[in-house]
């Protein structure tokens, strides 16, 4: 499969190249060939060199890191919380920062900018060399499918510039060392060209790619099917409101009047049928072609597990298992253990430090999920919204997910299955942790936040929600010893099936307003509403909606397309640029972040709503600033809207 991978156990080749890796970031400008091209020659003498260069293109990647211990993503849109200013640094809080509205020109918070141009250097650099040089032992197909692997990263290079800046230079090839100053200030592309552009690479690089990776010392290189879903990712976001005749950028230009967002009406909707088109082919590839699933946890090896249990393994394990049968694409250049330390609850006999579970999930992101009844909480006729913080005792029938005998808010009962398998809450069952039989409810582990189970609240660490997020824990992940773990580690998927379906079902929502688009589009989230054990979604919204219909109708499928994706993919780093290239961030993020007050132990004062900050989105929070450093280097570059 695609998504296994050993190539980051030669990080000593890395390492030994890493002169090499930035020497692109030292010159003034953006695209210019390093200097000491004789040793770029050097890296084409033999295979072996020239693969160890390959393998530096793909670390890169370190540097997009999406889990919330390192990358802005999670943190940066109120899907996770944390203290932006910890007593001890144990996260990179830069996602909070930004989320908290400091950033600026000036203080260029999680700036990739200079750092992933280096990256197209060297792909650039790379390419060049493959096609200019013999390489000794190396077969003409071998370098055929180093170009091609050359080609993807430098598509998704410029894919994840194009997201935080906008508009971006294109660096197609790079130009030697005798380019004169003009040559070399380079002005920033329409949108339009960008996209254009990456897509290109990606259909070059298909040619060559294969359609699975063979061996297992290859695991985790680009292949067809990453190739074809990141194509696919790139034109659904072509297609969606932020870049799409967005008419609140059409005041961006180039310094000699090029508008850099298009704002042809005419060409809207073809932009979505072709996302369409690009989604159904690449999820065709990867199920037909190469028969990935959604993923089923196959039963404990030790235990016959209840129902409830099994449905909470196969959701948590779907995204924690080492090698699910859904994932698409991974980053294994880092497994996922230190991020596990930083956010899993004490459970048991032993404690842990201020500085472990530091990631609080906000009561907005908490609504999120769905009721039992497989639509959203506020549209339930069933469920008691208005009376969600009060109090409601565990019973028998619920001792699977909610400790028996105990107290915890409304809010936590009557929820989705993805609620409980994704989700730590104060008296909510956590089952594993060292405790996998669950023949005997009683005997499961259970979060205690009140009472009897004190925890750090000052800004070295805590929790600061009263929420965890569970769904980055593997089930078994445990503690041994105070403030010592035993960790599962497992891999950091970029792309799973289900986020590929439900581009699918968002692309053919948009594409065309008829009931038989969205019957296809349906169909989609019914797969996954399935594998969560919801009903369909006409029987869901008919049955229990105070909205039935909803699904009938291009704007409301929208809504549930789009809320059925924040849950599915939650705490993944989707929600971030989810939220700009629908433009409903300001709508979502200008709004309180709350959570439980967890300085109280007694429960009528611990389930009150409390403000942790006032969170703002305005118009220059769509892209980031580009750096003031950068703007005074390249005078043909323009700052995005609202930074100057």
């Amino acid at each position: 499969m695609c998504y296994k991978n050993k190539l980051y156990k030669k990080t000593v080749c890395v390492l030994a190249l890493s002169c090499l890796l930035f020497l692109g970031a030292c010159n003034e400008y953006l695209d210019v060939v390093p200097e000491g091209t004789g040793r770029i020659e050097n890296v084409f003498t033999t295979r072996e060199n020239a693969l160890r260069y390959l393998y530096s293109n793909y670390y890169f990647l370190e540097s997009m890191r999406v889990d919330p211990l390192y990358g802005l993503e999670v943190t940066g849109c109120g899907e996770l919380w944390t203290y932006s200013e910890p007593q001890y640094q144990v996260v990179n809080t830069e996602g909070i920062r930004i989320a908290e509205g400091r950033q600026s020109p000036y203080v260029n918070l999680f700036n990739r900018w200079t750092h992933i141009y280096a990256a197209i250097n060297n792909c650039n650099t790379m390419i060049a060399g493959l096609e200019t040089y013999k390489v000794s032992y190396l077969p003409d197909w071998e370098r055929d499918l180093w170009i091609a692997e050359n080609k993807v990263l430098k598509a998704w290079y410029h894919f994840y510039l194009l997201r935080m800046y906008g508009p971006i230079p294109i660096i197609r090839e790079n130009l030697p060392v005798s380019a004169g100053v003009e040559e070399v200030q380079v002005p920033r592309e329409s949108v339009d060209a960008v996209f254009e552009y990456i897509v290109q690479l990606l259909d070059e690089a298909m040619e060559d790619l294969p359609d699975q990776i063979a061996s297992t010392l290859d695991y985790g290189r680009i292949n067809k099917a990453i190739a074809m879903s990141i194509k696919a990712q790139a034109l659904v976001t072509a297609a969606s409101p932020l870049f799409n005749c967005n008419a609140e950028q059409a005041s961006l230009k180039n310094s000699d009047g090029l508008q850099l967002f298009s704002q042809d009406e005419s060409k809207k909707l073809a932009k979505w049928s072709r996302a369409a088109q690009a989604c159904e082919e690449a999820y065709d590839f990867c199920t037909t072609g190469q028969g990935m699933h959604l993923y089923h946890y196959p039963g404990h090896p030790n235990y016959s597990l209840s129902p409830e249990i099994m449905r909470q393994m196969t959701l948590r394990q779907a995204f924690c298992e080492r090698w699910s049968s859904e994932v698409i694409w991974a980053y294994t250049g880092a497994w996922v253990r230190d991020l596990q330390v930083r956010t899993a609850k004490s459970l048991g006999q032993y404690e842990w430090s201020a500085n472990y579970c530091v990631f609080g999930v906000p009561l907005s992101m908490v609504e999120q999920f769905y009721s039992a009844n497989g639509v959203p909480i506020k549209e339930d006729k069933y469920w008691q919204y208005g009376n969600r913080y009060d109090l409601r005792t565990g019973t028998a029938a619920e001792n699977r997910y909610i400790r028996e005998g105990q107290a915890t808010a409304r809010m936590n009962f009557d929820r989705e299955p993805r609620y409980y398998a994704w989700m730590a809450f104060d008296r909510g069952v956590y089952y594993g942790h060292g405790v996998e039989n669950d023949a005997i409810p009683s005997n499961l582990l259970y979060v205690e936040n009140r009472g009897g189970r004190p925890f750090s609240i000052n800004e070295s660490g805590g929790c600061p929600t009263g929420y965890y997020p569970k769904k980055y824990i593997h089930f078994q992940t445990q503690g041994i010893a105070s403030e010592q773990m035993a960790v599962e580690s497992y891999i950091w998927p970029l792309m799973r099936l289900p986020e590929l379906m439900l581009y699918c079902a968002e692309a053919l929502n948009e594409a065309d307003d008829t009931q038989e688009a969205r019957n296809k589009a349906i169909a989609y989230l019914n797969l996954i509403r399935d594998r969560a054990e919801l009903q369909d979604v006409a029987t869901a919204w008919d049955t229990y909606s105070t909205n039935p219909g909803k699904y009938k109708t291009q704007d409301g499928l929208r809504q549930i397309i789009h809320q059925e994706r924040t849950i599915e993919l939650a705490f993944e780093g989707k929600r971030y640029w989810d939220l700009r290239r629908w433009k409903t961030a300001p709508e979502i993020l200008n709004a309180p972040v709350q959570g439980w007050d967890i300085s109280r132990g007694d429960a009528a004062y611990y389930y009150r709503p409390t403000t942790i900050h006032e969170q703002r989105f305005g118009l220059k929070d769509y892209f980031s600033p580009i750096s003031d450093n950068e703007i005074q280097r390249n005078r043909k570059l323009v700052q995005n809207l609202g930074w100057n």
